[in-house]
């Protein structure tokens, strides 16, 4: 009678989700005796333990979405603990591509996974790269291709590719305003630190999160300073 009433597809998958939460967590924060009485594996072990993508599938059961969660969690403690401490990241960028790599539709990690390595981590290029796996996942979502271009206007200096990705931007549903006159300005190659102004204020007039926009509010006051600066320097 018991397994028969275990084995209803209501309750199949009821312990199906039940064994994959404990699997992930077992796997993805190890809940030992030890560790709750905080005599066990540090959180810095734990993530140097944390299995590859693939084995986080299988353990998932197919909750893969769940286990990005998980992970993104601790992603988001591991971070928070050095922006406090060292400002040192060596697994930021392992546990950022584990969490895509279980749900590759989680827009948001690539968006702030991609400032976290940018702007703390000091690693552009691993920025670039997680943003253009996000793109080609999400061939439909204008932010991926939005961070693209800003990234390789601000931070690249790269102007020629950030017109291509503002123009892939241009091309989807939902973008914002004001990417046409970004398309337009990059064409005629003028109005620089202008341009760069623009794009911090429509960071900051977006962001979702303070910090976010606490970073832009400091750059466009920078901008806004040297601008100044130059205008008193041509009026000599």
């Amino acid at each position: 009678m018991i397994a028969e009433i275990l084995l209803r597809p209501a309750r199949i998958s009821c312990i199906a989700f039940l064994l994959a939460f404990g699997l992930l967590v077992g796997a993805v924060i190890p809940l030992h005796r030890q560790v709750l009485a905080g005599a066990g594996r540090s959180s810095e072990e734990r993530i140097w333990l944390l299995p590859p993508p693939p084995a986080l599938r299988v353990a998932s059961l197919g909750f893969h979405g769940m286990a990005a969660d998980l992970v993104w969690l601790l992603t988001i403690q591991y971070f928070g603990g050095h922006v406090s401490t060292d400002l040192q990241f060596p697994e930021l960028r392992r546990m950022l591509e584990t969490v895509v790599a279980l749900d590759p539709h989680f827009v948001e990690v690539y968006s702030l996974g991609a400032l976290f390595l940018n702007y703390f981590a000091k690693d552009v290029r691993g920025a670039v790269q997680l943003l253009e796996a996000g793109a080609r996942a999400n061939p439909t979502r204008w932010e991926l291709p939005h961070d693209l271009a800003r990234t390789y206007y601000l931070d690249l200096k790269d102007p020629r590719q950030a017109l291509h990705w503002f123009e892939v931007t241009d091309r989807l549903p939902g973008r914002p305003h004001y990417v046409p006159r970004f398309i337009a300005r990059l064409y005629a190659a003028t109005g620089e630190r202008e341009t760069a102004l623009e794009l911090w204020q429509a960071m900051r007039d977006s962001a979702t999160s303070e910090w976010v926009r606490e970073m832009a509010t400091q750059e466009i006051a920078k901008l806004e300073g040297q601008i100044a600066d130059e205008s008193r320097e041509r009026m000599r």
